[in-house]
């Protein structure tokens, strides 16, 4: 966890221009410059950097934006704790760490000690006499020398207490074994090896440091895989197996595929398919999920063909559906409005595996039989529709109209057209009715799911209202209204955008249904729902998009809290922020509801403001050059457009909430 002000420190000894300039080749615009976009395909320059303040935006088909740290978190596929500790070093900035000493120092404490158990664990593999089962079974499964060294695959000895009595030679006691699910304490207050008899598996993390090990027994005895139980460490929910070695591949590739066992991840690699990870447990979590979506946007499920991988795929593909599926996009409806709704921006498919076969049965029998099964992969709505179709009887009624209410909330979330267009016409299809019956249902379904969002909280307790006649959006100020919007957090800076997003944050840390409704409120104006990039402020996107996940992410008894969720390094300044939340406890519900869409408008109409300036300083530095500005001109009447849209949206509501009052205060006859 790192201060504030540390981060700011970083910005400020770094030139945005040369840190970018790293990356795409930048030219000199007037006070900017500016190139291609890294982010997507273009043939001319939208990407432009402002010196002035530290900020980069593309004008372009992507649309994004934010500042330093948010560029290489981007660039690099990083989170932000990488990105940081990365920018510090170029800025010989020395990070110095919030938080409990103590615990930072048991957490190093027991990296060392996993370390340790990891080099013990290998140098039995290789020379224990004991080992010799455990080597011959390695050799069956067609491991190599040179793949045992890069999984760092060991041996823990038959025997109560090899491990300990190597660790205490060390100099290391029971309690820090304990604590790193190394040993297990007996009632008489003695202890022993958690592993024994067992080829080993070291557990790495996304920087390939050992956070726990898996063990796998060398007969028929149970558990037939063993891992670390959960330690200040090792969380399994939130870890990946080989992820430290696949990420490159994924990245390179923009794909991965999923498998089940460690086995099945090391053989793969071993045959050059280095983009195959496992999660740790039979159906990926929400953690999960995200932590890979950093890396590619293209997931392949390869588990294993049996019933229970079936069955964990299914559980697995449903999770899925549910983290992966956060992008809002506009949707028309029959009557020509916009309706918005969450689609799936992630690609998924389901590699059919022979029966009886696991993925390391087929790398070993035919490497190129993997490749083509993952080149053929089934599209998730396609697999669904297998699935169901085998599960229903669909010769008869019910079964025909369970298939589509099953098949339809997939479809709903497809985002492409013609796509989608292709799956009603094979749903019509399956169970014998016209495309247009099937637009009509998949038309109701996306009204209940738009109005079950939009469904305010019941509303809070208060005291007195505050004021109602505030000066109409046009002579909005930067300052908080009176009695209305929290105080911001004391380390915000003079930046207008920075202060209106942290007021966004308080409001939503204090009641996260508004977002649900404010995405509705604004849909009716045909405005679009907030979204991470209408944030700058790389801390804000973070703590946004987190928040943003949670709210729509499935619901269970253990959900973690947002401050679990949101990386360890935000934690001081998310304090911060949430700390202020007491002074909006006690506003009414329909306060809330008008602060918070007020709010939204405001930094909306700041940014596109903000736009239209810099693209005014590039027509003007564009000189001569006809083609620039035609290009420049362009994007200059979108964002007028944008604009005046946006102005029509907030002077109806204002004029509104005039008639609103004026029937509230208007004495009666």
């Amino acid at each position: 966890m790192f201060d504030r002000s540390i981060i700011n420190e970083i910005k400020e000894r770094l030139d945005a221009v040369e840190v970018i300039g790293r990356y795409v080749s930048l030219s000199k615009a007037g006070q900017r410059y500016r190139a291609l976009c890294p982010f997507h395909q273009e043939k001319t320059p939208s990407f432009y950097v402002f010196p002035d303040n530290g900020t980069w935006r593309c004008f372009g088909a992507c649309g994004t934006g934010g500042d330093l740290i948010s560029f290489v978190q981007k660039q690099e596929n990083l989170d932000f704790t990488e990105a940081i500790r990365m920018l510090a070093g170029m800025a010989g900035v020395e990070l110095k760490q919030s938080g409990d000493p103590q615990n930072i120092s048991r957490r190093n404490r027991l990296r060392t000690l996993n370390e340790l158990a990891a080099s013990f664990f290998h140098d039995q593999l290789l020379h224990s006499p004991q080992a010799q089962l455990a080597r011959h079974y390695l050799e069956r499964r067609g491991l190599t020398a040179k793949t045992l060294t890069d999984f760092h695959i060991g041996f823990a000895p038959d025997g109560w207490d090899h491990l300990i009595r190597y660790m205490q030679e060390r100099e290391v006691g029971l309690d820090d074994l304990e604590l790193a699910g190394l040993a297990v304490r007996r009632d008489n207050g003695g202890a022993y090896d958690r592993f024994r008899n067992r080829v080993i598996i070291p557990i790495h993390d996304v920087s390939g440091r050992v956070v726990g090990f898996g063990g796998r027994v060398l007969d028929d005895s149970q558990p037939k895989y063993m891992n670390s139980p959960q330690t200040p460490l090792f969380d399994k929910s939130h870890i990946i197996f080989a992820l430290d070695k696949a990420k490159r591949a994924m990245r390179a590739q923009d794909q991965v595929a999923l498998v089940e066992g460690y086995m099945d991840v090391i053989s793969a690699h071993q045959y050059g398919f280095e983009n195959v990870v496992a999660a740790m447990g039979t159906s990926i979590t929400p953690a999960q999920l995200q932590i890979l979506a950093k890396y590619t946007g293209n997931l392949v499920f390869a588990l294993d063909a049996d019933a229970a991988g079936i069955s964990a795929t299914i559980r697995s593909l449903h999770v899925a559906r549910e983290t992966l599926s956060s992008q809002t996009v506009p949707v028309p409806t029959s009557r020509g409005r916009m309706r918005y709704e969450k689609r799936l921006t992630t690609s998924i498919k389901i590699a059919l595996l022979p029966a009886d076969q696991d993925p390391d049965d087929v790398l070993r029998r035919d490497p190129d039989a993997w490749a083509h099964l993952i080149d053929v992969a089934l599209p998730l709505v396609d697999f669904f529709f297998e699935i169901n179709a085998k599960e229903l009887d669909m010769t008869s009624a019910y079964g025909k109209s369970e298939f589509a209410t099953r098949m339809l909330p997939l479809i709903a979330e497809i985002n492409e057209p013609i796509e989608q267009r292709h799956y009603v016409s094979k749903l019509a299809i399956a169970v014998g009715v016209s495309e247009q019956e099937i637009d009509a249902r998949l038309e109701q379904y996306q009204q209940r799911q738009s109005l079950s969002r939009r469904k305010p909280a019941a509303s809070h307790p208060v005291a007195a209202s505050p004021p109602l006649d505030e000066p109409p959006p046009d002579e909005w100020s930067d300052e908080p209204e009176p009695n209305t919007a929290p105080p911001a957090p004391a380390s915000r800076s003079a930046d207008p955008f920075r202060r209106i997003e942290e007021r966004i944050l308080v409001y939503l840390l204090s009641f996260p249904h508004l977002l649900a409704w404010a995405d509705g409120a604004l849909a009716e104006m045909s405005v679009y729902p907030l979204a991470t990039d209408d944030f700058y402020d790389t801390a804000h996107k973070a703590i946004f998009d987190a928040g943003q996940k949670l709210l729509y992410s499935v619901a269970v008894d253990d959900q973690p809290s947002l401050r679990e969720q949101i990386d360890e390094a935000l934690i001081p300044y998310y304090d911060v922020i949430f700390g202020q939340c007491a002074s909006v406890a006690k506003l009414r519900e329909d306060q809330l509801q008008k602060d918070i869409v007020d709010l939204i408008l405001r930094l909306r109409k700041k940014r596109i403001e903000q736009a239209i300036a810099e693209l005014n300083i590039q027509l003007r530095d564009a000189g001569d050059n006809k083609q620039e500005q035609h290009e420049i001109s362009s994007q200059l009447g979108q964002q007028i457009k944008q604009l005046h849209q946006l102005n029509q949206a907030i002077s109806s509501r204002s004029n509104s909430e005039r008639r609103l009052n004026g029937k509230r205060h208007r004495s009666p006859t």
